[in-house]
């Protein structure tokens, strides 16, 4: 049903609007990084929380223009693309499509005053954009999710748990951008060091919200009536993906990112930082797993199954 590009859309969307969204509430709640004529003339000057939080809005906006791309591709011509922005019609796509539109709007107006040194700018206009990147990366982050969960004839993806797992995920891999981003941030003073002790407790908090998330999701789709859902899960946990699932998703994204954030708080800061980037990769390949796991094991499911179910619901109705 869904491909290649569309899983590639689903987490370069979810992540890169994770990203963006932790950085911009980083800078409104803790960075406030100075713009305006008292601003300091040049990047290069920028202390490295300020360094964090703007490679962490270039690495978001890159992923999520290249979701987008990918989308695109997948769509086969860019014609139905200016047809959804265009519509009069307002639906769950229409509303996703437009909310990464204000997204990369606003992720590129916030790169470019921080990387091109633009002294027009006040801080008050970039508060502004910055929340407008924050509520339209939050309805990227959730409509990635809505996007499966309102599939029609896939029993697997028809329950909350999907978005709420997705969102989960889109959190946990914009956390792991913001780490990366800090491995290559420069030296970092004792503010950034902090916040990246901060980054990786929020994201063991994160991590263990997705995996319970994660395990009722399996836990219900196992135990469900519906012979479709059912065998889509055996195949998810047990069958063709289950080594996704398992190995990449579960191991990669939730164990060993769990073990190494744990344990990085006893370490000395540099070993520490090393860590935290590792776990930051780990977590990524760990949320594309997750994404192509879900996607195809609804996407190549029993039809046989679906069919029957459905419309043995519809005879009940």
């Amino acid at each position: 049903m869904f491909g290649i590009l569309v899983v590639a859309y689903l987490f370069l969307g979810g992540a890169g609007a994770g990203a963006i969204v932790l950085a911009c509430l980083v800078d409104l709640a803790w960075v406030r990084e100075p713009f305006g004529m008292r601003a300091r003339p040049s990047f290069d000057e920028a202390r490295p929380s300020e360094r964090i939080v703007a490679f962490g809005l270039l690495v978001g906006l890159a992923a999520v223009a290249l979701g987008a791309l990918c989308l695109m591709f997948d769509l086969g011509r860019p014609d139905r693309l200016d047809a959804l922005l265009t519509s009069a019609v307002p639906s769950l796509i229409v509303v996703g499509a437009y909310a990464v539109a204000l997204l990369v709007a606003c992720a590129a107006f916030l790169t470019a005053v921080r990387f091109a040194y633009v002294p027009a700018v006040p801080r008050a206009a970039v508060v502004v954009v910055e929340v407008a990147a924050a509520v339209s990366g939050s309805v990227v982050m959730l409509y990635t999710g809505l996007l499966l969960q309102s599939a029609v004839g896939v029993a697997l993806w028809r329950t909350p748990l999907v978005p709420v797992l997705f969102a989960l995920s889109s959190l946990s891999c914009g956390i792991a951008v913001l780490l990366a981003c800090a491995r290559f941030a420069g030296p970092l003073d004792a503010c950034a060091a902090r916040l990246a002790r901060r980054f990786a407790r929020a994201d063991l908090a994160i991590v263990a919200l997705e995996a319970a998330c994660a395990a009722l999701f399996a836990g219900l789709a196992l135990a469900s009536d519906h012979p479709a859902r059912a065998a889509s899960a055996e195949s998810l946990v047990a069958g063709a993906h289950a080594a996704l699932w398992w190995v990449g998703f579960a191991g990669c994204g939730l164990v060993a990112p769990f073990a190494l954030e744990a344990a990085s708080a006893r370490m000395r800061p540099d070993l520490a930082r090393a860590t935290l980037a590792v776990a930051a990769v780990l977590v990524l390949v760990g949320g594309f797993c997750l994404r192509a796991s879900v996607v195809d094991a609804g996407g190549h499911r029993a039809l046989e199954l679906e069919e029957t179910s459905d419309a043995f619901a519809l005879r009940l109705e």
